[in-house]
């Protein structure tokens, strides 16, 4: 009897040990078909003044082959862009078994936002590109001014997205708006879109609805005369 339970006993240390084993294969085996080989990276741009940037992105971004592609994560793909002033991930996808897709893009220097610390710049996304900047600063493509902000700096991001509409709508942004500035009523929020050319747009409660709203504004603005374009007011 005793020799029957110790080869019972052996038979399940061997049948456990063997287990293990299959599964450490399994891991290994797993890891080496599921590991990245394959690193496709697209850009999207619009200055042409980052190629260099974009470059030196791609090549790290190739060092992402050779590792797991089960593990590959927000913080290895994000992590890799050297110059998170002028290029951002749009995207990402991991394509089984063994490839990375990813989408970088060109940040768009578009608004300006004062601070007790000085000015900050935005993205066309309302995203933080840099802060503490002296005095109002040009927009570094074209030295022009960017479209500033007068708001809550918790409305940054869904104005950039009503800004959005209107650059869809009117067809620009920075080239005819000057200032962007909410304002509040009780039971009310307003924004005012302030025009170089004289025309003020101002969109009740913006934060309902805007995107239509700003195409109510551009069918107004497509029927007035001229001297309405440069002296009047759009109320939506």
């Amino acid at each position: 009897m005793p020799y029957k339970s110790g080869m019972k006993y052996v038979r399940k240390v061997m049948a456990v040990g063997l287990a293990i084993i299959f599964l450490i294969a399994l891991v290994i085996g797993a890891g080496v078909i599921l590991s990245v080989r394959n690193v496709n990276v697209s850009f999207i741009e619009y200055s042409g003044r980052y190629s260099e940037d974009y470059a030196a992105t791609r090549a790290n971004l190739n060092k992402l082959k050779g590792s797991g592609l089960l593990f590959v994560g927000d913080d290895d793909v994000y992590g890799k862009v050297t110059s998170t002033q002028v290029l951002a991930v749009e995207s990402y996808e991991k394509k089984f078994p063994c490839t990375v897709n990813i989408v970088l893009r060109e940040r768009i220097e578009t608004f300006t936002y004062k601070t007790d610390e000085g000015y900050s710049v935005y993205d066309e996304l309302g995203k933080l590109i840099k802060g503490g900047v002296e005095g109002e600063p040009k927009n570094a493509v074209d030295g022009c001014p960017n479209v500033l902000l007068e708001c809550s700096e918790n409305d940054i991001e869904e104005l950039a997205a009503l800004c959005a509409a209107f650059n869809e709508n009117f067809g620009a942004l920075r080239r005819v708006v000057e200032s962007v500035k909410t304002s509040k009523f009780p039971g009310l929020q307003l924004v005012d879109i302030n025009l170089y050319s004289g025309l003020k747009i101002t969109v009740l409660d913006w934060k309902t609805s805007g995107a239509a709203k700003i195409k109510k504004a551009y069918d107004e603005y497509k029927v007035m005369s001229e001297y309405g374009k440069i002296n009047g007011s759009i109320t939506v």
